[in-house]
């Protein structure tokens, strides 16, 4: 079966105030097959929201892919002009960004906003581009979709903001939603409603999604596969049920140690990584987490180490020396 999204080799850098490139996505490899949902885990600053925006082609203008592939149903999207990605993006290939009062235009009434799209990428008229806005705000969850079509984004609450953007990223019947925090700053009632919504719809409409969360529960229960990347690189990759049975890098165990569960024991302590990620890439040596690692020796401070990922299993993939033996190397760097 024919992937629906395949990232090959990914980089993505921005060019600071001294106009140099700061390469913030390394090497980045993954793919998203039909009805699969890929979530995307990793602390702040790793590359996990610049990863999604360079699939969508939304780098701010200081931003560039410098290397690597990204196929989308069978097309090149990085060699597109932006008519032809403007024919992709919203249609085939949406986003649910992680702020939906800084996402939707403040000037412009919900339902001109949800309609635009569908008169754009499915032609329809004004009337029946109305009708099925209507019902797409009533399949979001939202009361009274009619007086809703009328009011600015500032008049809504945070939940009802993201429900409108539910509503606009899915309606075109996309056939991949990239949803990069889409409860930040939701109180957890809201955000259990909003993350159901969304994972209904998902499967109603047979789509492919990418979710990107700090939520360790959250992918738990939403994920087919799990995605660890690590200051721009990914770290390990593996099926859901794998990563929490059988976590294999010492920073995706950390991030799993740090999570409180119902099933503690009183006098459990939950796990604290020290340090912090790394600001900048470009002048470290081996592995990445080596620095904040409480089973780093000397190898994993040689130039080869983070180099490549390891098997550590069948469809299970870790970056780490731990399994470097010859015999368990992935052919695939990056």
């Amino acid at each position: 079966m024919a992937h629906l999204l395949d990232v090959q080799d990914l980089s993505v850098a921005f060019r600071t105030d001294d106009r140099q490139l700061n390469t913030v996505v390394d090497h980045v490899s993954f793919h998203v097959d039909p009805g699969e949902i890929l979530c995307i885990v990793g602390e702040s600053g790793c590359g996990k929201s610049v990863t999604s925006l360079a699939i969508m082609n939304l780098l701010s203008r200081n931003g560039q892919i410098t290397g690597g592939r990204i196929l989308f149903d069978g097309q090149e999207l990085t060699s597109m002009t932006e008519r032809e990605l403007n024919r992709i993006r919203g249609k085939k290939m949406s986003m649910i960004f992680q702020d939906a009062l800084t996402s939707l235009n403040p000037v412009f009434t919900v339902g001109t906003q949800l309609t635009e799209s569908l008169r754009i990428h499915l032609g329809l008229t004004k009337d029946d581009a109305t009708e099925r806005a209507i019902d797409l705000l009533k399949k979001a969850g939202l009361p009274d979709p009619e007086t809703m079509m009328k009011k600015y984004p500032h008049q809504l609450s945070g939940g009802q903001r993201q429900r409108v953007m539910i509503a606009i990223a899915l309606s075109c019947g996309p056939k991949l939603l990239i949803a990069d925090e889409p409860t930040t700053a939701l109180d957890v009632t809201i955000q259990a409603q909003i993350m159901k919504l969304t994972r209904d719809l998902v499967h109603e409409l047979n789509m492919s999604m990418i979710l990107i969360t700090h939520d360790l529960s959250l992918v738990a229960e939403m994920a087919d596969r799990v995605m660890v990347m690590y200051a721009g690189q990914v770290v390990e990759t593996a099926d859901v049920f794998t990563l929490f049975n059988a976590p294999a890098h010492p920073y995706t165990k950390a991030l799993l140690g740090s999570v409180p569960s119902i099933y503690d024991s009183p006098d459990r302590k939950l796990f604290s990584i020290r340090g912090s990620v790394p600001e900048s890439y470009e002048e470290l040596v081996g592995c990445r987490f080596a620095d904040r690692c409480d089973h780093a020796h000397e190898a994993c401070r040689t130039p080869e180490a983070g180099q490549m990922l390891f098997k550590a299993g069948e469809a299970h993939a870790v970056r780490c020396v731990l399994y470097s033996p010859a015999e368990k190397e992935v052919t695939l760097r990056g």
